[in-house]
């Protein structure tokens, strides 16, 4: 009878201490094509205020996507849109975020602010182009997938083999230009122990979907190496001098680059080719919330330490994981939070179930932040199923 009793209040107790962890939604809405136990999902924001869900197969290669666009998703009727597309080989590797929740290297999804378009490019070959010169070069290939966000459905799907187009920095200019950057074609060559690497740049615009290029502007990197080990003291001391003038000598290239584009850039809402960078590129992309986030203090995400997540449209909030793994009684959780970017305050700590109630197991999440009639909310998809919304205070 005891040890009944003491179960009993056990029970109690993680059902408070579940209560007290978890606020109640706003709303909530079960997908009518949610994901089978061989695929895994991902939620984005779209232009326009539309929920995107991104469900792909688990198995190599993933090529087969189905895109269920979510509109009118704070409301008691929801519509759902859904578009199946063959979006092309994906041989590259693959890892894992958000506890166990799965993405691919390569992946590319880019969304036109204007809400016209959604273009999907996966790219193979890409680390060998950009890193090698010569014969030992890989072609780089890619596949571009347009498809048309007003009747949502497939207009163009085409192999492309051109360089640039298939390992460039691709995406949508802040005044909704469609543009790639990158290396155009490259060469290598050997003098005197000295490997010189010279590569020709390009930034173009691209019509969509006929994908017409307009050149925006062009220029040359040379880049200069030793292929030698130095043998003598000497030796060393002459090659650390010519590596620092080599510095030297790239900064001055780059800094020639972006004042041969920056005209033409200006036209297309960038000021510099660094912000082409942390607009089409996943490093530049962590540039780019940095400054944002710089205000959240490191203190107030815990001792585990949270992953960002998402920024709001309106740049006011931010949206952090912290998947921390925490035990309340039986049950395992994990923190959405919301930090305001104009002081980075914590506003809202959203505490969900990381596994079920024994752990035998994970429940998985993506979440956005996404706004409605003015009103900005956390939207969390629970294992590719259910979106639960959460109001921002």
């Amino acid at each position: 009878m005891r040890g009944r009793l003491t179960v009993f209040l056990l029970f109690v107790l993680f059902a408070i201490g579940c209560r007290g962890q978890r606020e109640s939604p706003s709303f909530t809405y079960k997908l009518h094509n949610a994901q089978n136990s061989q695929q895994y999902s991902s939620l984005h924001s779209m232009p326009g205020g539309a929920l995107l869900v991104l469900v792909k197969r688990d198995e190599q290669p993933k090529q087969i996507w189905e895109l269920l666009r979510i509109t009118d998703w704070n409301t008691a009727q929801p519509r759902e849109d859904k578009l199946v597309v063959d979006v092309g080989p994906n041989e590259e590797y693959y890892g894992q975020l958000n506890g166990g929740a799965q993405y691919d290297r390569n992946d590319q999804l880019l969304m036109d602010p204007g809400g016209n378009y959604l273009v999907v490019r996966l790219s193979q070959d890409t680390d060998s182009w950009d890193l090698n010169s010569g014969e030992s070069a890989k072609p780089p290939r890619s596949v571009l997938n347009i498809i048309d966000l007003h009747g949502f459905k497939l207009l163009r799907r085409i192999e492309i083999t051109d360089p640039l187009l298939a390992a460039g920095d691709m995406g949508f200019s802040p005044k909704g230009a469609f543009m790639v950057s990158g290396l155009q074609e490259h060469s290598s060559a050997t003098t005197g122990g000295t490997v010189v690497r010279t590569g020709q740049y390009a930034v173009e615009t691209l019509t969509l979907p006929g994908l017409e290029p307009q050149t925006v502007c062009r220029y040359t990197m040379v880049m200069r190496s030793q292929a030698q080990k130095p043998s003598t003291p000497e030796e060393s001391a002459r090659i650390d001098k010519e590596q620092d003038e080599e510095v030297e000598r790239e900064e001055s290239q780059r800094q020639a680059a972006n004042k041969t584009c920056a005209p033409e850039l200006a036209a297309l809402g960038f000021s510099s080719l660094n912000d082409v960078r942390r607009a089409f590129t996943f490093w530049g992309r962590l540039d780019y919330n940095a400054n944002y986030t710089v205000r959240v203090p490191a203190d107030a995400t815990g001792p585990w330490g949270c992953k960002f997540e998402d920024l709001s449209a309106d740049l006011r909030y931010a949206l952090e994981d912290c998947d921390q793994g925490r035990v309340v009684v039986f049950g395992r959780y994990r923190a959405f939070r919301v930090f305001r970017l104009a002081d980075g305050k914590l506003i809202m700590d959203l505490k969900v179930p990381r596994s079920t109630l024994f752990g035998d197991r994970r429940v998985l999440f993506s979440g956005v932040l996404a706004a409605r009639g003015g009103v900005t909310y956390v939207v969390l998809l629970r294992d590719g199923a259910e979106l639960e919304g959460y109001r921002v205070p």
